[in-house]
């Protein structure tokens, strides 16, 4: 029971969200102005069935955040939402309980988070601690001039669709915990190429597409690999007449200096920065093969 504007309000217990509640979250994340589409919030809730948690009023979902286990090593937290005229009433604080009371019972040594400056005191107050900043680049339709030169280099290779066990354990080496199951659930919507040195994905969202994850051994393969994608986009010429889906979304961690020489490169220009946090243990990686991370909402 919180009091607001003089009048108490009394809000539902934290629950388990399900399909039929996805279009009620949308409009949360849609509020918020951030590019996860329907089919996000889906396949979130197909990789964790009881990690999607929510708070609801009047039949309405008020706040969300998400629980998405990689194992019991690590766990990622996302879509830490709240409706606005519901702010500051300590609703985005009750589901960070929960959700770390949940990790702790499934004895997962360590949580992690992308966060705004306005979201990091709140997890500061809950032990999280600062790892990195991780930065969001953007592109719109017309700022594709180097993109189009590098696509000629790429002449000659061969990519497949399908990324090999050894790509997965490369993958596993650079994010610090294997995601084999969440690569899998983003590659059958979405589009992957393939090499035994390298991998890249990407896939619509509600604003712009979204580029990500790209994991490679070195920045010309991932060079290679960005390209065809911004040359090849998923959606048609019809759909991208006129409408934002021509513009991409491409989150990197700074820390990879090749990685941001290749944004520089492809004609993408930094949007805005969030800060890593972890709480609990350290986890081993390395940052310098990851050139895009698989969004905020999932590391």
């Amino acid at each position: 029971m919180v009091e607001a504007s003089g009048e108490f309000l009394v809000f539902s217990a934290v629950r388990t969200m399900n399909s039929s509640d996805v279009p009620s979250a949308m409009e949360l994340s849609i509020a918020a102005n951030w590019n996860q589409t329907a089919d996000d919030w889906h396949r979130i809730m197909q990789l964790s069935a009881e990690g999607c948690r929510c708070i609801e009023d009047a039949g309405r979902i008020v706040a969300t955040a998400t629980l998405l286990p990689y194992g019991t090593r690590l766990a990622w937290i996302g879509m830490v939402l709240t409706r606005p005229e519901y702010r500051l009433q300590g609703l985005a604080k009750r589901l960070m309980k929960d959700a770390i009371s949940s990790a702790e019972r499934c004895g997962i040594r360590t949580l992690k988070l992308d966060a705004t400056n306005e979201g990091r005191p709140l997890y500061e107050s809950l032990g999280f601690v600062v790892e990195q900043t991780v930065e969001r680049w953007g592109r719109n339709d017309g700022e594709f001039v180097a993109a189009k030169r590098e696509v000629g280099s790429r002449k000659g290779c061969c990519y497949g669709t399908r990324i090999s066990d050894e790509m997965f354990s490369q993958d596993a080496k650079a994010f610090g915990v294997t995601r084999k199951e969440l690569l899998e659930v983003l590659s059958a919507p979405g589009r992957c190429d393939a090499s035994e040195n390298g991998y890249i994905l990407s896939r619509p969202g509600r604003t712009a597409q979204y580029l990500g994850p790209c994991v490679a051994n070195s920045e010309g393969e991932a060079r290679k690999l960005i390209a065809v994608h911004l040359e090849h986009p998923m959606c048609s010429d019809e759909e991208r007449e006129g409408s934002e889906l021509s513009s991409w979304y491409w989150d990197l961690l700074p820390v990879n200096e090749e990685a941001v020489h290749c944004a520089v490169e492809f004609g993408f220009t930094r949007r805005r920065a969030l800060w890593r946090m972890r709480r609990g243990e350290v986890i081993e990686n390395d940052d310098a093969m990851i050139y895009a991370i698989a969004g905020f909402e999932l590391g």
